[in-house]
């Protein structure tokens, strides 16, 4: 809880200093942004490794391999990057870097998750 509200307090106050000095400097103002969001992620990362902790014990127990849970892991963390990747290009008002990013998040997504995809074909295959 206390990241939280680190992260939420650090993100107000990197916003509105980023609308004070935008007029008249933009480019620090897109810096000031991105440093804010690394600092939030780290905050993030923190929290979701004891997340990620979490769910590899649930699969343990369950008796889930870690060939269907490792996509699901990668899928979150493509989705994370990606969208705050694609916030930083809106940011610099790069809408068309933005999907772009998007597009390639989504894309890698899609790959990472073949394997999962691979593995609920053949359990198909074996009840056909």
């Amino acid at each position: 809880m206390e990241m939280l509200i680190r992260g939420a307090v650090l993100g107000i106050v990197a916003s509105a200093i980023g609308l004070m000095i935008r007029k008249n400097s933009p480019e620090m103002a897109l810096l000031l942004s991105i440093s804010a969001g690394i600092v939030i992620l780290y905050f993030a990362f923190n929290m979701l490794s004891g997340v990620k902790s979490f769910i590899e014990e649930l699969a343990d127990s369950a008796g889930l391999s870690p060939a269907i849970l490792l996509p699901v892991l990668k899928n979150v963390g493509i989705a994370i990057a990606g969208k705050l990747a694609s916030d930083i290009c809106k940011d610099a008002d790069q809408t068309a870097s933005a999907g772009a990013v998007e597009l390639v998040a989504s894309a890698a997504a899609i790959y990472v998750s073949i394997p999962l995809m691979r593995t609920v074909l053949q359990m198909l295959k074996s009840f056909m």
